[in-house]
């Protein structure tokens, strides 16, 4: 285990402006999309927002940034090399795991710029042998270590009918992590990081993971859960694992969580701190604060 970690979770981004894009981009359920843009999100979710949330993650100088998705409206070519400039002002792929959410993925000609232009930041793991999953999927989860910490990104985006927004991982990516998850040394502390709410009942059905009960299963080996998606910050329990959501980071209520984690044989001790912009807009504000121990032992 690492002596010292400090990993920051921000999501919901939703960093892109859609004011200067070509009407023959806006096609299909991206109609739907834009319209909800151009009614509500330009008026919420606001640069200055974000830009101050940026400010306030690399002054708490992360070891690590997790980013669980929606870093984007409508899944444009346009929108992820946007978001990829953005990602490159914050830290270098070595220092971000993005999983990708909904808005990411949000029509069939996605992915392929998404992989493109956000390439080093998702951590791919590589193709092996031929299958039968969509190619949004297949190179699902992604890992990295970090000393004695092990996080694993899902990618809970997918393209949906119009009006949907629910999730889904597959069962190749449910195995491919409880896989994943068996292997890690004795003594890591595994954090699995996705998009949509990992337990059944969070979110409405429009708006919820599709498999979320099978992969209730799989992450009874998990000791910290990542997601966003809601616009809310909460916590809950997925079996013995601690689940965190963070709100959006472009609203008037932006926010990140920060964690703090120290090796204390057998256990590694954790001090979560939810930090939420101020009303006045001054900064960051402590809005939650919680400390606990985890076993990571055999």
């Amino acid at each position: 285990m690492c002596h010292a970690m400090r990993l920051i979770h921000i999501s919901d981004l939703h960093l892109t402006d859609l004011s200067t894009v070509e009407p023959r981009e806006i096609r299909g359920k991206r109609r739907l999309g834009y319209a909800s843009w151009h009614r509500r999100r330009r008026h919420r979710c606001l640069a200055a927002h974000l830009e101050a949330l940026r400010r306030a993650v690399r002054d708490a100088q992360p070891d690590f940034i997790v980013i669980t998705g929606d870093l984007i409206h409508l899944g444009l070519p346009s929108e992820l090399a946007a978001a990829a400039d953005w990602l490159e002002a914050l830290a270098p792929p070595h220092r971000i795991m993005v999983t990708p959410g909904n808005h990411d993925l949000y029509a069939k000609d996605s992915w392929a710029a998404c992989e493109r232009h956000w390439g080093g930041y998702l951590h791919l793991s590589p193709t092996v042998g031929e299958t039968q999953e969509a190619p949004f999927r297949n190179r699902f989860p992604s890992q990295v270590r970090l000393g004695g910490i092990e996080l694993y990104g899902l990618n809970s985006g997918c393209p949906t009918p119009w009006g949907a927004a629910w999730g889904h991982l597959g069962v190749g990516q449910r195995q491919r992590l409880r896989c994943l998850m068996g292997q890690a040394p004795v003594g890591t502390l595994k954090v699995v990081a996705l998009h949509h709410a990992p337990v059944p009942g969070v979110m409405s059905r429009r708006r919820a993971l599709a498999d979320a009960r099978p992969l209730k299963a799989v992450l009874a080996d998990a000791h910290l859960v990542l997601h966003g998606h809601g616009h809310w910050s909460r916590s809950y329990r997925c079996g013995q694992a601690r689940v965190f959501a963070v709100g959006s980071a472009s609203t008037a209520d932006a926010a990140f969580r920060q964690f703090d984690i120290q090796e204390s044989a057998p256990d590694v001790q954790v001090r979560m701190s939810l930090h939420v912009r101020s009303a006045d807009g001054g900064g960051f504000a402590l809005g939650e604060e919680a400390a606990f121990s985890v076993s990571i032992a055999g």
